[in-house]
C-alpha cells in the first residue's frame, strides 16, 4: 500500500555555505556599516538575544576607534562594544576588544569573526568565568549561506557566551535574592510563551530576574517596559521616553490621549515631571503577580495589553517631529 504516493511535497532547497564574504561586504568597515542598520540590529537580536540601540560607528573616546558602540535597549548605562574581524581570530583583535571595553566602561563585549581559534575561545570562556557578574563577553562566528539562487543570508553562531547561572549566582548575596530572582525569571518565561502564541509584531527580551522586560517600539529613546510589581500588588506596561526633547514628545502624544485610551480600552497614567529627563505613560492593573492563583490572569493580561499598547503608540511615536 503506497501511503505517500498521492501526497504533494513543497520543494526543499539545499542550504549551501557561501565563503566569499568580500563579495558581500568588501571591507570589514562595510560589514560594520551594515551591522548598525535595521537589518543588522535585528540579526543581533535574533541570533544573540541582545536588543541594542543608539549604535555609533568608529567611536573614539581614547586613542583607538571602536567598530561599534551602543547600549542595551532601555538601559543607557549598559554599554555594548562590538569588534568585527575578517579571517581567523588573532591577538590583535582580542586586545582591541578588551581595550574598547575598558575605555568605554562596557558591560558587554561582542567579537565577531569568520573563523574562531580554539585558544581565543578558551580566553573568552575564562574571562566570562573570572570577571564580575556585570561583565559579559560573546565570541561569535559569522557565516553566510545561500539556498539555490537566493540572496546571501548571514548567520551569527555563538561560540562563547557568559554562563548566566554562574554570573547570576555571583551577583546574589543571600538565599532570599536567589529565590526572588528565580521567581521573576520563571514568570517572564511563562508570560513570554503566552505572548508568543499570538505571534506579536515585536520581539521579547530573554527572560531575566529584572522586575521589567523591555520591548523595542522602533525609535531610539522610546520603549515599552512590561512591569512586575508585587510590592504594589500589580502588573503594568509603561511607555518610557528619555530624549532631550521629551517635553515636546509628551505634549504631542497627550493631544491624542482620548483616542489612545479608547484604542487600548483603559485609562492611562500620564507622568511628565519637569525635574526628570524622562516621562512615562503607564497602564496598570491590580493583579498581584506573586499570587500563584493569578498566574493565568497575569499571562493573559500581558498578552492582550502589551499588543494594545504597542499598536496604539508605535506609529504615533514614529511620526513625532524632533524639534530643530
Amino acid at each position: 500500500m503506497e501511503i505517500f504516493s498521492k501526497l504533494d511535497f513543497m520543494k526543499i532547497g539545499k542550504k549551501i555555505r557561501f565563503n566569499e564574504i568580500r563579495k558581500v561586504w568588501k571591507k570589514e568597515n562595510d560589514f560594520s556599516d551594515w551591522l548598525v542598520t535595521e537589518e543588522g540590529v535585528s540579526l543581533l537580536a535574533e541570533e544573540l538575544g541582545i536588543e541594542l540601540e543608539n549604535l555609533t560607528r568608529e567611536s573614539r573616546p581614547g586613542d583607538f576607534p571602536c567598530d561599534i558602540v551602543g547600549n542595551r535597549l532601555g538601559d543607557e548605562s549598559h554599554i555594548v562594544v562590538i569588534e568585527n574581524q575578517y579571517g581567523k581570530t588573532n591577538h590583535d583583535h582580542l586586545g582591541k576588544l578588551l581595550t574598547y571595553a575598558a575605555v568605554h566602561k562596557a558591560m558587554t563585549g561582542i567579537w565577531i569573526s569568520e573563523t574562531i581559534s580554539d585558544d581565543h575561545r578558551q580566553v573568552i570562556d575564562w574571562l566570562n568565568e573570572n570577571t564580575p557578574s556585570n561583565v559579559n563577553l560573546y565570541l561569535v562566528a559569522l557565516r553566510l549561506f545561500k539556498i539555490d539562487d537566493s540572496p546571501v543570508a548571514p548567520q551569527l553562531d555563538i561560540v562563547c557566551r557568559p554562563n548566566e547561572s554562574v554570573k547570576s549566582t555571583k551577583s546574589q548575596n543571600s538565599e532570599a535574592d536567589i529565590v526572588r530572582h528565580k521567581w521573576r525569571t520563571e514568570m517572564w518565561e511563562q508570560i513570554g510563551e503566552t505572548i508568543l502564541e499570538s505571534k506579536p509584531p515585536f520581539r521579547l527580551q530573554k527572560p531575566s530576574y529584572s522586575h521589567y522586560s523591555t520591548i523595542s517600539i522602533g525609535r531610539s529613546g522610546f520603549m515599552l517596559n512590561m512591569l512586575l510589581t508585587p510590592k504594589n500588588g500589580s502588573v503594568g506596561i509603561e511607555l518610557y521616553c528619555q530624549v532631550p526633547w521629551k517635553s515636546e514628545a509628551f505634549s504631542n502624544l497627550s493631544e491624542h490621549k482620548v483616542a489612545i485610551e479608547q484604542e487600548i480600552g483603559c485609562s492611562l497614567t500620564w507622568q511628565n515631571h519637569a525635574e526628570n529627563k524622562s516621562f512615562r505613560i503607564l497602564l496598570e492593573s491590580q493583579i498581584d503577580p506573586k499570587n500563584s492563583e493569578n498566574l493565568q490572569k497575569v499571562k493573559e493580561w500581558f498578552r492582550d495589553y502589551t499588543l494594545k499598547m504597542y499598536t496604539a503608540f508605535k506609529d504615533r511615536i514614529a511620526n513625532l517631529q524632533e524639534p530643530v
